[in-house]
């Protein structure tokens, strides 16, 4: 298998029908292994990430492609050259388009990036615990590399089998009660509408009033918000563009008496529906819009049976387990490179840093003692 780089966003739009052609063959069809997902993430990963794809040939033809950026950043105030999966901030979990076995493309990817001396750290964010890539790569990189598991957190999801009726019958009496209790504070405060849109143009009033929702947000202030994090607005611009034109987006805008009060932005693929975000006007809290949208969701997606998981996203969030069904595990690896620097870091992560945890820890209880 050869690998063949392209590092030029004009080669990497090109390769847009290869890809759907690759993602096909093997069966990633999540939005977040598409062209249209890394077309976006590669215009806005900012000035300091360069990016490059590495195109993986068998016989001469394309059987995976991995989107990577590269970057200098600091660990634990060491330089570090880094290279990892391109994404944004909203992956909901990493993956990319191969047609042959995980393995084989695992095996090719480590054996290069042995043979190469300009990177330090091989970052890989978000794999799924229950997937095929996280399991190849543990194989691979098993006597082969000094590796860590970095982050693991969960992503809540509702499976949507049953009804409506039975899913709501087999929660507990607080929820039903909590649930009607919101129906009818946000229904006393007008009249109620929720918009479900498929294709919105950013130019549209419907992108801007999700916006303008976001910047009322308790988010917005922080920073993180999809109104005030750095490049949000943009990348989310090009991706309802992208999603309006492949059927993937699902824009939902709660209204009462007109004014937007929560939204949640949702993309399809592959029979589930996954949140991207998920906001409501702060200002008016006390009527829990947010959770009236999310329930107006559930209750829809039960009833349409057209869909076989709502993946409410990354985060153990109250809102998000009160519906959940499940829970997908995601990890994060860190693969450091065969060279007495990497391996120094390898160490410093995995031994020192623990060690400086367990002595402060010591000293925080002893200080307590009287």
């Amino acid at each position: 298998m050869k690998v063949q780089l392209v590092t030029s966003l004009r080669d990497f739009d090109a390769l847009a029908p290869v890809w759907r052609e690759v993602a096909m063959a093997g069966g990633q069809l999540s939005p977040f292994a598409s062209h249209d997902w890394f077309a976006c993430c590669w215009r806005f990963a900012g000035p300091d990430r360069r990016r490059e794809v590495w195109l993986f040939h068998d016989s001469g033809a394309p059987v995976a492609l991995v989107p990577l950026s590269r970057s200098r950043t600091r660990v634990r105030g060491f330089p570090v050259r880094r290279i990892e999966f391109l994404d944004s901030p909203d992956t909901g979990y990493t993956d990319f388009p191969r047609s042959v076995a995980a393995d084989d493309v695992v095996d090719t990817l480590l054996a290069t990036l042995s043979t190469r001396r300009d990177w330090d750290m091989f970052a890989l964010p978000k794999l799924r615990r229950d997937g095929k890539l996280l399991r190849a790569l543990e194989r691979g990189l098993r006597d082969r590399y000094a590796w860590r598991v970095a982050t693991s957190e969960v992503s809540p999801y509702l499976a949507l089998t049953g009804t409506w009726e039975e899913f709501v019958r087999n929660k507990t009496q607080r929820f039903r009660k909590t649930y009607r209790n919101i129906e009818n504070r946000v229904e006393r405060g007008g009249k109620v509408e929720v918009e479900e849109h498929r294709h919105v143009s950013p130019s549209d009033s419907v992108f801007a009033e999700m916006l303008r929702v976001s910047e009322e947000s308790w988010k917005a202030p922080k920073g993180v918000a999809m109104a005030t994090m750095l490049g949000a607005p943009r990348f989310f611009r090009e991706l309802t563009q992208r999603a309006s034109a492949n059927g993937s987006l699902h824009l939902w805008i709660l209204r009462v008496d007109g004014r937007p009060l929560a939204t949640e932005y949702q993309l399809r693929g592959n029979g589930v529906l996954h949140a991207l975000r998920a906001d409501y006007d702060s200002s008016m809290a006390l009527l829990s819009p947010g959770a009236y949208l999310n329930a107006h969701i559930v209750r829809s997606l039960f009833e349409r049976r057209d869909l076989n998981e709502y993946d409410m996203g990354p985060g153990a969030k109250e809102y998000k387990l009160r519906w959940a069904t499940g829970e997908h595990e995601l990890v994060g690896l860190e693969v450091f490179a065969p060279t007495t620097y990497g391996r120094l870091l390898h160490r410093v992560q995995t031994r020192l840093v623990p060690f400086a945890r367990r002595w402060r820890a010591r000293m925080q209880n002893t200080w307590r003692k009287p």
